[in-house]
């Protein structure tokens, strides 16, 4: 639950502890601030947290990419904030509404990840292959959160892997792409080349037929 009346003071040396990485132990690292995403008009704020520098240098985990560990929903109207996550994870990017990739957007630009009702994440929660480090051979898994910080909900599994989506918001879908495990060994290379994509309805997230090419 969101903590009452307690000032938000964006601090490099933002204190969270523990992370959600399934046996992958590694120590506590420092974190700062992204810029803040206006997701909810009447309400919210998601200001996403990222891991240091140094944390990149000293851990087997996450070295081939930039990810974000956890985000902050804000309610500036209660002035009350929690954390999404329990325990910090490992969040892709945002992209931006041309499809690139990018860390942060003030709070007035639109984010494509972003829909009137929900915001979805790809996570990176599990080392599946158990080779020491969560990397691109884990599987990107699909949440999804209301625009007030409410409601989050994993979508897709680890038996698969989310490469992309693209939102439809007028239409009132997204439309996800996701990897196949050819081989079934739990890690996600480019010899699996099995792909296919599948809808996803915005109003209660039920997920369509799955669209092959063959």
């Amino acid at each position: 639950m969101f903590r009452p009346k307690m000032r938000i003071v964006l601090m490099i040396s933002f204190g969270i502890a523990g992370l959600a990485n399934d046996g992958v132990s590694q120590k506590t690292p420092s974190r700062y601030f992204g810029e803040p995403i206006l997701t909810d008009t009447l309400s919210t704020l998601f200001i996403p947290t990222r891991y240091s520098a140094e944390f990149h240098l000293s851990n087997k985990i996450a070295l081939w990419g930039d990810y974000y560990a956890n985000i902050v929903i804000y309610n500036y109207r209660a002035d009350s904030y929690k954390k999404l996550f329990e325990k910090d994870t490992f969040i892709e990017s945002f992209k931006s509404n041309s499809g690139y990739s990018y860390y942060g957007a003030r709070a007035n630009e639109k984010v494509g990840n972003l829909t009137t009702k929900w915001f979805f994440l790809l996570v990176k929660t599990k080392d599946t292959n158990n080779n020491g480090r969560i990397d691109e051979k884990d599987p990107s898994i699909l949440f999804a959160v209301s625009t007030n910080g409410e409601n989050l909900r994993q979508i897709t599994d680890e038996t698969e892997n989310v490469v992309s989506f693209d939102t439809f918001d007028k239409q009132g879908f997204i439309l996800v792409k996701i990897q196949k495990d050819s081989d079934n060994d739990k890690s996600f290379k480019s010899e699996d080349k099995e792909y296919y994509f599948r809808k996803i309805n915005l109003p209660d997230l039920t997920l369509g037929k799955g669209i092959e090419s063959k």
